[in-house]
């Protein structure tokens, strides 16, 4: 670990900066108020910086009718848009988002968006929910590439893209259009961009302090046009953090470094090249969060201990992760009318963790060695002797792909046509039991069997050994026709070919060799229109169909039966409109999604299963709104109702019914979010003031009153000042200290039950110099 660890701050150089949050807007009534005032221009206004070069989707970067409402608003939405949507330019991150945030926060600036971070912003890895979906229900995009872990489409937010490598982001609320990739679009799309490439010579330098020993520094260099390279630029970002974190003992520190250039070739043709590494790591147990029982000893923030008689102790609990995201993206013209891009990319991940069995026992199971017994033989009887059973964990994929765009200007409109090609390797992947007191190879070489079963040519120490993957490929064309100078109609259609498989000798769960796989296709189909009422007024609506593949943990089961699966399908509805006015800006949408087969998590005994839901519905209103109160003063807010009911269902798992009642709201999903706010600017100062509100929901299905989490808020107050070529900001996050729970995860009872709140009042201050 120390070579690996030597090889990434060899390649670091110092620091550059990038922060994120924002608030967003809902609002009705401003728009009849205002909705004489004409825009200030009709010139574009293009997201921060200028000059974007992020291929065939740099359309989506445009903001039409630009106004200083519009340059203000936290998020925008362009007026060419097709569904709902929240575009956050780099401007916006830097005013509303802690510096050290990764891109969770700058999401939950926009509507029907919720989560948070535990640990403090970006200083572990976070979940974000959009509209009642739960990450993996939704795409994620860097560069028009969408990435996710190889065991299902989940996300690790803070193993890839810290804040620095994130230039914009542009939310979609909606599976889009054919040519919008991922496999998990019905839940929307949420599309990260990677900072700019500047034609001038010139750099930064950000360092970060914050609450709980937190430390950051990013350094941006830009060679600028290089005239012998016919004109190449390149940029060099290097990030760096360390903290305490506000979690106890969840110590972590983290290293990234991203090189994008593009290269001029002949004509308008250019290649575009970009590589990301990025190491950390951090204690932490891989069963995090804390008992209403360790949380009345040892308060909210509890997670481990400097106590090696405990499962807690930091020292029996870290995990390391290395990765990395490559690509290489040629762009140009075939003729005068047709134009291709062509990405090829691959992106690599490892996590080697080790963690301690059971990290929710109390005080008084450690003083009776309960959950602290230890099989050294097959067959043989426990051993209580005080030492703590542990785990070792390493889980590595490898993804490898190719994007390829054809755009062809047609007199109706324009033909967009291309095809997705992605293989993904997982492996290896397993797991072993051994005895952390001891370490690792000690104790003569013995390792525990904590299932105390026997199983002919299983090793007693091995709870599974897998490699799996898939092979897909996504052909898709979508026909852009200009009816009137107004009106556009875009149909499309996406036909899905998917195959996943499973080459386990031990399985997980059954611990039994299981090999096998199974040949998922889909036809899809996605109808849009804009309509441009006025030069600063657009309506659109939205016809769709999605389409999800089970990920590889519904085969860790007991008896798993490939051939039993069925793939997540929904119908999307979805309309909205849009305004940009000189004072005001207002957009607002109605969708609804009608889903089968809904997969979701419940417990049954000790174990977390997945169980086909049957049918489910979602359902809701969403808006927006940015005032110009005066020429210095911006207040804004946006605001969602979200129903996501299930429909009912009743199986048995593990030979225990398991009944969900129809009409209550999925678990994990909130009901309502809200966000409200103020800017405020003048001359060299920048005031921001952000309350973000998520409502009320549940953490266990059937909305049962003991998993129901309160509605909660957190308040983010940021004042920045810039002169010259220095900016100096302070920044107070969860101004009014809320320190709700926002999650409860089912344990084997109630009294093991672990829950997770939000971080307490915490501070940070920013010193950048350009040169």
């Amino acid at each position: 670990m120390q070579a690996s660890l030597s090889r990434f701050r060899a390649r670091r150089a110092v620091w550059l900066a990038g922060s994120i949050l924002a608030a967003s807007v809902v609002a009705t009534g401003a728009l009849a108020a205002a909705s004489g005032d004409p825009a200030d221009s009709t010139h574009p206004v293009k997201i921060d910086p200028e000059n974007a070069d992020f291929g065939t989707r740099v359309d989506e970067l445009v903001i039409t009718a630009g106004s200083k409402a519009v340059d203000a608003a936290p998020t925008k939405t362009s007026l060419n848009a097709t569904q709902p949507q929240a575009i956050i330019d780099r401007k916006t991150i830097d005013q509303f988002v802690p510096t050290t945030a990764d891109y969770n926060q700058i999401i939950n600036l926009a509507p029907s968006m919720s989560g948070t971070s535990f640990n403090g912003p970006g200083l572990g890895e976070a979940k974000t929910v959009l509209r009642g979906f739960k990450d993996g229900e939704y795409n994620i995009t860097y560069d028009g590439i969408p990435w996710g872990d190889a065991n299902g489409p989940t996300h690790h937010s803070t193993s890839f893209f810290p804040s620095s490598t994130v230039g914009a982001v542009v939310v979609d609320r909606g599976p889009g259009e054919a040519s919008q990739l991922g496999v998990a679009s019905f839940g929307g799309s949420v599309n990260l961009f990677s900072p700019e490439v500047s034609d001038d010579r010139g750099g930064s330098q950000l360092i970060t302090g914050g609450s709980w020993n937190t430390w950051m520094a990013v350094t941006k260099l830009s060679t600028g046009k290089i005239d012998q390279l016919n004109g190449a630029k390149f940029l060099f970002n290097f990030q760096e953090l360390s903290t305490d974190g506000y979690l106890s003992y969840n110590k972590a520190k983290a290293y990234n470094q991203l090189v994008r250039g593009v290269i001029p070739l002949k004509g308008d043709w250019a290649l575009t090249l970009l590589g990301t590494w990025n190491y950390t790591k951090i204690y932490q147990s891989d069963n995090a969060g804390a008992t209403l029982t360790q949380v009345a000893l040892y308060g909210k923030n509890y997670a481990l201990n400097n106590d090696p008689t405990t499962p807690n102790y930091y020292g029996y609990n870290v995990v390391n992760k290395h990765t990395y995201f490559n690509y290489a993206r040629l762009a140009g013209s075939i003729t005068d009318t047709l134009k291709l891009e062509n990405t090829l990319y691959s992106y690599y991940y490892k996590n080697d963790t080790e963690s301690a069995l059971d990290v929710t026992l109390s005080p008084a199971d450690i003083a009776a060695s309960k959950g602290l017994q230890i099989t050294y033989t097959p067959g043989g009887k426990p051993t209580v002797n005080g030492h703590i059973p542990g785990y070792t964990k390493l889980n590595v994929y490898k993804i490898y792909g190719d994007v390829l765009h054809l755009n062809q200007q047609v007199p109706f409109g324009e033909i967009k046509a291309g095809l997705w090609l992605e293989h993904a390797d997982t492996g290896p992947r397993f797991r072993s039991d051994y005895d952390a007191t001891l370490g690792i190879g000690a104790n003569g070489g013995r390792t525990p069997d904590y299932r105390q079963k026997v199983l002919a040519g299983v090793p007693q120490y091995l709870e599974y050994n897998q490699f799996s993957g898939w092979d897909q490929y996504e052909p898709f064309v979508d026909v852009v026709w200009k009816v009137t100078p107004a009106l556009t109609i875009t149909p499309g259609v996406k036909y899905v070919n998917e195959k996943i498989f499973v080459d386990a000798d031990v399985n997980q769960k059954s611990r039994l060799p299981f090999h096998d796989s199974k040949r998922f296709e889909k036809t899809l189909y996605f109808l849009t229109a804009n309509y441009k009422i006025a030069d600063n007024l657009a309506a659109y609506a939205q016809y769709a169909t999605g389409f999800l593949l089970p990920d590889i943990s519904v085969t860790q089961v007991v008896n798993p039966n490939l051939s039993q699966l069925k793939p997540q399908e929904s119908t999307n509805y979805q309309a909205g409109v849009i305004y940009h006015g000189g004072r005001v800006t207002v957009d607002a949408d109605v969708y609804y999604i009608d889903f089968t087969n809904k997969l979701q998590t419940t417990t049954v005994g000790t174990e977390t299963v997945n169980f086909n839901l049957g049918g489910a519905t979602y359902k809701g209103l969403e808006g927006s709104v940015t005032y110009a109160a005066l020429n210095h003063l911006f207040v804004f807010a946006n605001g969602s109702l979200n129903s996501a009911k299930a429909q009912g269902a009743s199986t048995t798992i593990a030979g225990t019914p398991v009944t969900i009642t129809g009409g209550k709201q999925i678990s994990g999903a909130p009901k309502s979010t809200a966000a409200v706010g103020l800017l405020y600017r003048q001359g060299g100062w920048s005031v921001s003031l952000a309350d973000k509100y998520t409502g009320e929901q549940w953490s266990a299905e059937g909305e049962p009153a003991a998993y129901r989490i309160k509605p909660y808020q957190s308040a983010d107050l940021k004042v920045v000042y810039t002169v010259g070529r220095y900016r100096l900001e302070g920044a107070v996050y969860n101004l009014f200290d809320s320190q709700q729970a926002t999650n409860i995860k089912q344990g084997k009872t109630t009294d093991y039950d672990q829950y997770y709140f939000q971080p307490e009042r915490n501070f940070q201050i920013s010193v950048k110099a350009n040169f």
